[in-house]
This record gives structure tokens, C-alpha cells and sequence, in this order.
């Protein structure tokens, strides 16, 4: 009997209803879309610079990431990788040397990140068939280079070509050396793309006199265990005065802060939004219930008890609420899955200052179901808040005051 009464009430004074539905609808449609686009964006930036490069979790030398040169590198056997891979959480180990050279050509030269990689590791990774533009990727049996897109702009310089390197290797040895480019590759980071280059890892271990050293160990974990708890167990089994287990939150704090900065900006910007569906929903309710003061009066003086009238005007406000929550959330799903197909692609100043932060400007929308029902529960939270004006108004009436008005 409430809820029949509580609709047939809504309906009564249709346009207010409607227009409440469609505020709320509104609120939720905007909530999720930016949310969506807001996490979209930091969920395609963790995936491109720590999934697909640094990687969650990596393995060093003891004060290598203080100091980070091949004296601070280790040596890397197999009872080293047996023991990593023994580890819960850990699925794959994927070694790097990686060393500061100059590169030179002609009358070009530049100081690049040379990076020593086994390309077949690298792609439980990543998938480098995605990343290569021109030419093939690396064999780990010859001396070829592959050049992020960034270099091979610089030099102007393709497949074909070779570039010279001149740098300190192990212990103080000189490392120079002449090699061919047999690709270009595309990292999607601006940063990595303007000074990575890429040889296999025997190749760089020769050029610095560094057989057997890495500097970085990166550990591809298992999707359902957290970093923290690999971490955890890394530590647990790994002598502390040999290596350090690092995040990519220690790694890449600036990512972390970049991150951090930005949500707050956007969730201020959610929290004026439900400020004003706040007092939309409210100015509903207090109309729905001074207007009909004459009759509630007239309902309790009857006999009907005050904690009916109380349910009644809940549910309508609960009806409300959960009719515009469900049309916003139906109306912003295909936006969402569309984008998220179809990144957006930002362009002008707002393109400049992802890619000076080193991001690719490319901001696809998160689907997630947990973003249209937290934004959904917050409103409806607010709608059982805002339901306290009727409740008191209607435990305080006073019968014969309420029907003189």
C-alpha cells in the first residue's frame, strides 16, 4: 500500500518529478563519464610506463638505484633466477643492463639510455609487434640496434643505418662501438621515445666489458596477487644486504604525485556536482512536503500513523533517486564503451602538457562496473540523508495545527 501510494503521489505533480529524475540522471551521467575518463587516464599510464616498461616490481643491487652505474651492478646465474622464480606471486624474471652513452653521427651526437635486453623475455612482458614501426625486431645473436622513434628523429636516421656509442664501461673500461639500426620503435612515452636505445643483452655486456652483470632484474607478477605482497615475499627471501626489492611507486614517485594531484582536482570537481544534486533533491522534498502539510494533517487525524506517512514519503524520494541513478548509469554506458574502444586523442596545449610529463596524450575511458555504483550509492546515501527533513517534519505535526493552514 506505501509504495502504491508513495507512486501515484510522484505522479501527481509530473514535471517536478521528471525534472528531478532527469537532475539526478544528469548528476550520474557526468559523475561516471568523468570518473571514467579521470581513471582511464591513469590506468593507460601505469599500463604503458609500468606494465609495459619498468614493471611493477624490480630486483637490484644494494644501493644501485642511489647510484646507478655498473659498479652498483650484480651478476646474474641461474640459482639467482631459480630462487626469484620460486617466489609466490612471481610469474616471470626478465633481466636488463642498461648504461648512459653518447650516441653520434656525423655532426649529431646526444646522450642516450642504452638498454641491454633479451627481446624473447621482453615480450612475456609486452608485446613488441605493436611497438616496432619500421623494420624487425632484435635478434639476441647479432650486434643490431633497435632506436625509440624519438633518436631515430633526432639522427634522422632509419633501418639500414648505424649510429656510434662512446661510454665508461665496467670498472672504468673504455666502451665504444659502431652498430646497425634494423628498427624503429614506438614506446608510447615521450621521454623513453626521445633517449632509449635497445640491444640485445650479450651485445651490451660485451660493449661494457660486463659479462654476466645486469642492473635491473624486473618481476612480472601474477595479476591476482598486489605488488605489495610480492614485494613482501621478495624481501622475506632475499639477503637485504645484497639486493633491494623496489615498487614502481618508489620507482616512479613523480607518477604516483602526477596521479595523486590530478584525482583531487577531479574529485573536487565530482563534489560540486553532487552539491548541487544535493540541493536539487532536497528542494524536491521540502516542496513534496509543505505542500501537503493540509494533508498529512488530515491523513494522522484519521487514524494513519505517523511512521506510515514517514515510510511513504521515503519512498518516494528513494524512487526518485533510484529511477535517475539507473537512467544515468544505462545513458553513460555506451559513451563509456565507446571511448574506451576509441580513446580520445587530445590535441593542442592539452596534448603539450601530457607529453612534457612524459604521457602519451591518448586518454582511453575506463570500464569499470564499480564506478557507476559507487557514484550511484553516494547519491543514494544522500537521498537517506535528505529524507530526514520529512521524517521530523512529520513526527513534530501537530494534526489540528496542520489542517488550520
Amino acid at each position: 500500500m506505501i509504495l502504491k501510494l508513495a507512486w501515484r503521489n510522484l505522479w501527481r505533480n509530473k514535471k517536478r518529478s521528471l525534472i528531478t529524475i532527469s537532475s539526478v540522471s544528469i548528476a550520474v551521467f557526468l559523475a561516471v563519464f568523468m570518473r571514467s575518463m579521470q581513471l582511464g587516464m591513469y590506468d593507460h599510464m601505469i599500463k604503458n610506463v609500468v606494465g609495459k616498461y619498468t614493471g611493477y616490481v624490480q630486483v637490484h643491487a644494494k644501493h644501485f638505484w642511489d647510484e646507478q652505474n655498473l659498479d652498483n651492478s650484480l651478476v646474474f646465474n641461474k640459482g639467482l633466477a631459480d630462487t626469484l622464480k620460486s617466489v609466490k606471486g612471481v610469474t616471470h624474471i626478465i633481466p636488463r643492463l642498461q648504461t648512459f652513452s653518447l650516441a653520434s653521427s656525423n655532426k649529431l651526437s646526444k646522450g642516450v639510455f642504452i638498454q641491454g635486453v633479451n627481446i624473447e623475455k621482453e615480450q612475456l612482458l609486452t608485446d613488441w609487434n605493436n611497438r616496432i614501426i619500421k623494420g624487425k625486431l632484435l635478434s639476441n645473436q647479432t650486434n643490431d640496434i633497435i632506436l625509440a622513434k624519438g633518436v631515430a628523429h633526432y639522427f634522422k636516421k632509419t633501418v639500414g643505418d648505424t649510429l656510434v656509442f662512446i661510454g665508461q664501461g665496467y670498472h672504468g673500461m673504455s666502451a665504444a662501438g659502431k652498430y646497425n639500426i634494423c628498427g624503429i620503435v614506438d614506446m608510447k612515452n615521450p621521454k623513453i621515445n626521445d633517449l632509449n636505445v635497445f640491444m640485445p643483452l650479450k651485445t651490451v655486456q660485451e660493449y661494457l666489458s660486463a659479462p654476466n652483470r645486469i642492473t635491473n632484474l624486473i618481476i612480472d607478477k601474477n595479476t591476482a596477487i598486489s605488488t605489495e605482497k610480492v614485494i613482501q615475499n621478495l624481501q622475506q627471501l632475499l639477503d637485504d644486504n645484497v639486493y633491494e626489492v623496489m615498487g614502481w611507486k618508489k620507482m616512479l614517485p613523480e607518477l604516483e604525485q602526477t596521479i595523486l594531484a590530478d584525482s583531487v582536482g577531479g574529485l573536487l570537481m565530482v563534489f560540486i556536482l553532487y552539491m548541487i544534486i544535493t540541493f536539487g533533491i532536497f528542494g524536491t522534498v521540502l516542496m513534496m512536503t509543505q505542500e501537503r502539510i493540509y494533508e498529512l494533517g488530515v491523513m494522522v487525524s484519521i487514524g494513519m500513523k505517523k511512521l506510515k506517512l514517514v515510510w511513504m514519503l521515503m519512498a518516494e524520494t528513494m524512487i526518485l533517486t533510484l529511477t535517475g541513478i539507473i537512467a544515468g548509469a544505462v545513458l553513460v554506458a555506451p559513451f563509456v564503451f565507446y571511448f574506451h574502444a576509441n580513446p580520445i586523442n587530445l590535441a593542442g596545449d592539452q596534448a603539450q602538457v601530457m607529453e612534457e610529463f612524459g604521457f602519451e596524450s591518448t586518454v582511453p575511458l575506463l570500464t569499470d562496473i564499480s564506478i557507476p555504483l559507487t557514484h550511484g550509492l553516494i547519491i543514494f546515501c544522500v537521498s537517506l540523508i535528505i529524507t530526514l527533513y520529512p521524517t521530523i517534519t512529520i513526527l513534530k505535526l501537530n494534526p489540528v495545527t496542520a489542517m488550520k493552514r
